[in-house]
């Protein structure tokens, strides 16, 4: 019996051994896999694709334009009116997607309309020429940007956790929800705060370097006949980087300062995430910091204060053979690029107020949003106005949806209802019926009795020899 007690026992204990293996793997799978599944409930299927059909748009025509200057860079250098057009299109795309990210709650839809405007800088950058300024901002723009996704992965991570162990089913990814975060989650907060002041344009981050770039060579192309366009262009791409500077503060001071709002009970459950998650933020802020220092202009690079660091134009000597014929066109057809931008002013000038801007709205923004009490999405009214406009994303997808969707989901069901259902299967069925009835009256004809066939024969040949005699 004591033999038995003994087997029994260790039976439990490599039971409750095997739970909690399986315990422990469970939730390092839940730790690796939440960025997978909360950028899964970040957008509806629509808003994924389409963020989705923009980047893998504006990185292929970067990578064109790299990759086959003869067949591609050089042909488009020598249409200035092609260059004013993508110039426009990726200013509308960075100045809209901006005005979008301001007025959105859900951490994600911040970052995905704030990626959609950085990419209208990839777009300028190429549209004016600026080859390596295009591709040195999807640098380090793949930077910080992959830090403030993960960074939001790791808050809601957290923020789902607490409200699952208090079977809350509020918005984990609504910033409403959220305020004062950095008390428990302090590497994700200052990683974070590296991120957005590497995309507001913050010496010496690494988006300080090519967002300032692209914006110099806007206006430094403000020359011939097309000047009065590429001036406006230039305030335009200042006024998107002002914009830029704006909503990234306001999605952390909603999501990490002022009050906490998640819940009194849900408090108790927030904290730092594991290091499984919180290494790769710290990787991405050192890049985000450093990232930039590899391609520093020339005209920077001598100036005193933004000179001072480690640098160098690695980026822009290497991708010159490639850029080099299209460059030359560029520079054959433009006169001669200002030395400054279109209202004075050298680069180094308007360098350095690019960054006192971005550092006045940077602490406007802090103090005038730090002050405002921000209820739970629960308690906070519906937006109006033009804010509501620009929270459901200037309509597009409901006109997307009127104009294209609707009209060839009806013209489909017509389709389907009068081609496929009344003529095709109206055809194929038609046959199909006729064969069925005339093997039906074979089968009458079928009886099994020998009068009856006798009585067929007898009637089949009469009536031959009638139309015999007929004849």
């Amino acid at each position: 019996q004591a033999s038995v007690a003994d087997e029994v026992a260790s039976l439990k204990r490599q039971l409750e051994d095997r739970r909690g293996e399986r315990e422990q793997s469970q939730r390092a799978l839940d730790a690796v896999g939440l960025e997978i599944s909360s950028a899964g409930r970040e957008l509806s299927r629509r808003e994924s694709r389409g963020i989705t059909g923009h980047s893998m748009g504006g990185y292929g025509a970067l990578k064109l334009a790299m990759r086959h200057p003869e067949t591609f860079s050089s042909v488009y250098a020598l249409s200035p009116g092609a260059m004013l057009i993508v110039t426009c299109v990726g200013v509308a795309t960075a100045l809209l997607a901006g005005l979008i990210a301001v007025f959105q709650y859900d951490i994600k839809k911040v970052l995905a309309y704030s990626t959609v405007s950085q990419l209208g800088y990839m777009f300028i950058g190429v549209g004016v020429g600026a080859y390596a300024a295009g591709v040195f901002h999807l640098m380090t723009h793949a930077f910080f940007k992959a830090l403030l996704f993960l960074g939001a992965g790791a808050v809601i991570h957290a923020m789902h956790h607490a409200y699952h162990a208090t079977h809350s089913h509020e918005d984990a990814q609504d910033m409403r929800n959220m305020g004062g975060l950095r008390r428990f989650m302090p590497i994700t907060w200052v990683t974070m705060w590296i991120a957005t002041l590497a995309i507001a344009g913050v010496w010496p981050f690494a988006g300080f370097f090519s967002k300032d770039e692209i914006i110099w060579q806007v206006g430094s192309r403000a020359v011939g006949i097309y000047q009065p366009w590429f001036q406006l262009f230039w305030v335009l791409a200042l006024a998107a980087a002002i914009l830029t500077a704006f909503y990234m503060t306001r999605l952390m001071i909603m999501t990490f300062h002022g009050a906490n709002r998640t819940g009194d009970a849900e408090r108790g459950h927030l904290h730092e995430v594991s290091p499984v998650m919180w290494i790769p933020l710290v990787v991405l802020a050192v890049l985000s910091v450093f990232g930039g220092w590899i391609n520093v202009p020339h005209a920077i690079g001598q100036a005193p204060v933004f000179g001072w660091l480690p640098h160098s134009e690695w980026l822009h000597e290497w991708l010159h053979p490639v850029t080099e014929a299209a460059d030359g066109i560029v520079a054959g057809m433009v006169p001669a690029f200002e030395e400054h931008s279109p209202v004075g002013g050298s680069e180094v000038l308007w360098a350095a107020v690019s960054v006192a801007l971005a550092l006045v709205v940077i602490t406007v923004t802090a103090r005038v949003l730090g002050r405002r009490t921000t209820l739970p999405a629960a308690q906070a009214a519906e937006p109006a106005g033009f804010r509501r406009i620009l929270f459901n994303k200037w309509y597009v997808d409901e006109l997307y949806d009127a104009i294209l969707i609707r009209p060839i989901v009806a013209l489909s069901r017509g389709l389907w209802r009068f081609v496929d259902d009344l003529i095709v299967d109206g055809m194929v069925n038609g046959a199909g019926y006729a064969s069925r009835a005339l093997g039906w009256v074979g089968s009458r004809l079928q009886t099994g009795q020998l009068n009856t066939y006798a009585f067929a024969v007898v009637a089949g040949a009469l009536m031959l020899l009638a139309f015999v005699m007929l004849l």
